[in-house]
């Protein structure tokens, strides 16, 4: 008799692991902190015009809304989507004591690979790593002076890594502490008086923190 209560207690508690964290939807909100790199090339002519220049912010305060769907394939295993949406400033260097501003509206789509290492019944913790691309939105002061030059606006498509750490507690709220890095930024080329001028635009770093409700 005391086995068979021991091997159902067990039985229990397995099937509370493996309950732990179930698929569904999920929204989340999140602040952090990135940086912009600028950089302005036109060949071997703009280093002989002084055109060529390259200029990177300080971390900026950003936020965002998030929401997509996650599906756990075992225990601890899964897989999730998601869009993401945030907006911020960065303050770019343009000579002594002053700075230019570009502001920067992200829509990306998201696809992270999890993997919890801990699971009760009611809470979880784990990693994520994963792919972010879309399309950054990149406007301001900055951006306004050059495209009034004659410069075409250096927004576009977006790419980077994604990854972290993540919580679920009493089931349904999460907390993130999340890093992208990014691989690939917008760009654009004017050609002008037989000279390509190429505007690009990389976000090489954001962190910050992320609550998340799941379903």
């Amino acid at each position: 008799m005391k086995k068979l209560m021991v091997s159902g207690a067990l039985a229990l508690a397995l099937s509370g692991v493996a309950m732990a964290e179930e698929s569904g939807g999920f929204v989340g909100v999140d602040l952090g902190v990135s940086n912009s790199v600028m950089n302005m090339d036109a060949g071997a002519l703009g280093d002989t015009i002084g055109l060529n220049a390259k200029a990177a912010s300080v971390g900026n305060f950003r936020y965002g809304l998030m929401g997509g769907y996650k599906w756990f394939f075992t225990e601890s295993f899964g897989l999730r989507a998601y869009l993401q949406v945030n907006n911020g400033a960065n303050q770019i260097p343009a000579g002594l004591n002053l700075h230019e501003t570009i502001n920067t509206l992200n829509v990306m789509a998201n696809v992270d690979a999890l993997y919890n290492f801990y699971a009760s019944e009611a809470s979880s913790a784990g990693l994520f790593a994963g792919l972010s691309f879309g399309y950054a939105i990149h406007y301001g002061g900055i951006v306004k002076d050059i495209v009034d030059g004659g410069l075409k606006d250096p927004s576009g498509f977006d790419m980077g890594i994604n990854f972290g750490v993540r919580t679920i507690f009493a089931k349904h709220h999460g907390i993130e502490f999340l890093n992208r890095f990014g691989v690939i930024g917008a760009s654009a080329t004017t050609s002008e008086s037989g000279m390509d001028v190429k505007m690009s635009i990389l976000q090489p770093y954001a962190f910050g923190v992320r609550y998340t409700y799941n379903f």
